[in-house]
């Protein structure tokens, strides 16, 4: 584990350092492709910042509210302090969901095409924000022997963090190769809900680290997943499709 780099005087958290690259790396694909399909920059950019803030605020609020309710409840202040960790990527799907259909529908935008768009870079984002859980320690896997193991709060653990990462890095080189045979928008995202969807439940059952309270012995973390996995395979098989515009 490496929380933090020591830079002279400063110390700099690694978890908000590759946080804050997979965020302009994403954006800065993104803008690319969106310049490559022609679309209006001011558009692409309006919303990046939508689906960041959108995200953000989803999973800060996943975090405070179920992972970790009855300490925000006694120390309120502290909810601000996002310095200190507290984010659930899944409340950010969900937040930046939200968010970018409402930005969508007050400006007359498709939104499966604007989703198409942006998925592969927010795949490759959770895929470089799962090294940053890996370098700060969170998420971290049920104790084993098995050769590939890290030391890792007190003995030697499965890498969840990395078997995420692996597995998103295929995700997105795969949702890259059926990008060009896709005629119906909507198409690519719900096939990464579906594909994200399966990796995460698979993460979820090797990970031992504190996640709120359980559903039937089951984590949030499963429970949102499979109803994530679950609209994206109905969205496939019931949606109407629409031919792209670009």
């Amino acid at each position: 584990m490496f929380p933090v780099i020591h830079l002279f005087s400063l110390q700099i958290s690694t978890y908000f350092l590759v946080i804050s690259l997979a965020c302009i790396v994403c954006t800065l694909w993104f803008l690319k492709r969106c310049e490559k399909r022609n679309l209006i920059r001011v558009t692409a950019i309006d919303m990046t910042l939508v689906c960041l803030i959108g995200g953000f605020v989803g999973a800060r609020l996943l975090h405070v509210f179920w992972e970790e309710p009855e300490f925000y409840r006694q120390h309120p202040l502290a909810i601000l302090q996002i310095w200190n960790g507290g984010f659930v990527f899944l409340g950010g799907v969900v937040g930046s969901w939200l968010a970018c259909t409402v930005f969508c529908v007050l400006n007359s935008e498709a939104f499966w095409f604007w989703a198409d768009v942006a998925i592969p870079c927010i795949s490759l984002g959770y895929a470089i924000g799962r090294v940053a859980c890996f370098l700060n320690g969170c998420c971290y896997g049920r104790f084993c022997e098995l050769p590939w193991a890290v030391t890792m709060h007190g003995g030697m653990r499965h890498p969840t963090q990395l078997y995420a990462t692996i597995w998103e890095l295929g995700v997105c080189l795969l949702l890259l190769k059926i990008e060009p045979k896709v005629r119906m928008a909507g198409t690519l995202f719900s096939v990464w809900l579906v594909l994200h969807a399966l990796g995460r439940v698979m993460m979820e059952y090797f990970r031992d680290d504190p996640r709120g309270p359980m559903l039937y012995g089951i984590s949030i973390g499963t429970w949102m997943s499979l109803a994530l996995g679950l609209a994206g395979f109905l969205s496939l098989i019931m949606r109407p499709g629409h031919r792209r515009l670009v």
